[in-house]
């Protein structure tokens, strides 16, 4: 059966997931970012909002101070408004990048840092008549649809319902001052904007868990596509096997080159062989250069009487090596005065002293 007709129930591997990312498919959610933008934009403007406006009339003031009280020529208008779009544009140029800063956080934290120049390929299916067709009326299309529907319907029940609970206070704005009447309408505004934030960030944590509903379904794999995926990235098992034997033949030789290092073999007498070397002025205990079974133990010994190295035969030491100590160890405390033994027994037929 392909792999396209079998039922995708397995969950994405590693490897499929990079790839779906380097293609710039993430989880992502525009309902959220814009719900973060909207709070810190209310936030920002909350609080510097008031000194920005100073500015601005202080530098509006100053501005009109310098022209002169006959008609304003085109002359003067010209320099007049460029000064004057400068002074706002640095003014607000810090709030600007907070916000701008801020957007990239959201995006950032839904699915991390992303760069892939996937999106910049050209796509022609998406300028296929027939596929923009069946986009339209697809599943995802009515569902996106229905969801600003919904987004737009609450907003705009909020906006409503924050508009009539300050209508009272809105009916004495004639009554009030210049200044009342601005601080009241900045309040008003930033009050019903922070709400519908507020209702755009809850629609945005709705859609971002649909999102990546959706997401995990679409990245599900077949059993068959896994195991297609890993004969890829680490071969058939003929392959695997053939790995693994030239690895074991590696790791063989480099132990073979050892032995000629050692000062003496253990055996039991043929099937088992462990070549120890110890030097007292550095080791705290003989270490195990070498060791095998069957036909490297026979080669362990063939390299030991070709470098004269004196081969021991004493059954319960080697087999205790053989089961207890890996190549490159130190022999355990239990064993020590058995190969101490030993190694006096050799070290006298050297003439040399234990």
């Amino acid at each position: 059966m392909p792999a396209d007709d079998q039922e995708k129930t397995e969950k994405a591997t590693p490897k499929r997931r990079e790839e779906a990312r380097q293609k710039g498919q993430v989880v992502t959610s525009r309902e959220l970012s814009s719900a973060l933008l909207i709070l810190f934009a209310v936030l920002i403007f909350k609080n510097l909002g008031l000194d920005l406006m100073l500015g601005l009339k202080t530098s509006m003031a100053q501005g009109f101070s310098t022209l002169t009280p006959d008609v304003m020529t085109q002359a003067q208008f010209t320099p007049f408004m460029r000064d004057l779009m400068i002074k706002i544009l640095v003014m607000s140029l810090p709030i600007l990048l907070l916000i701008a800063f801020v957007g990239g956080v959201s995006v950032v934290v839904q699915h991390g840092v992303l760069f892939t120049t996937h999106a910049l390929m050209p796509d022609w299916s998406r300028i296929n008549p027939l596929s923009g067709f069946a986009r339209m009326f697809s599943i995802e299309s009515l569902m996106n649809g229905s969801k600003t529907f919904f987004k737009f319907l609450v907003i705009g029940a909020v906006a409503y319902f924050a508009f009539v609970s300050r209508l009272p206070e809105m009916l004495e704005l004639s009554h009030m001052t210049p200044g009342a009447i601005l601080g009241l309408s900045g309040d008003m505004i930033s009050s019903l904007v922070l709400r519908c934030g507020a209702v755009v960030a809850v629609i945005g944590g709705a859609d971002y868990a649909f999102q990546w509903w959706s997401f995990e379904k679409k990245l599900r794999m077949s059993k068959q596509e896994i195991k297609d995926e890993n004969k890829q990235t680490e071969g058939t098992p003929q392959v695997k096997s053939r790995i693994r034997n030239l690895q074991r033949e590696m790791a063989r030789n480099r132990m073979m080159a050892d032995v000629p290092n050692a000062d003496l073999v253990i055996t039991n007498p043929t099937h088992l062989a462990i070549a120890l070397s110890y030097k007292a002025e550095t080791m705290a205990a003989p270490k195990v250069l070498a060791k095998g079974s069957g036909y490297v133990a026979e080669k362990i010994r063939a390299v030991a009487r070709e470098h004269g190295i004196p081969i021991i035969e004493n059954k319960p030491v080697a087999r205790s090596l053989f089961k207890t100590v890996e190549v490159g160890q130190f022999i355990p405390a239990s064993i020590y005065r058995a190969v101490a033994e030993i190694l006096s027994y050799i070290y006298k037929l050297k003439g040399k002293r234990a």
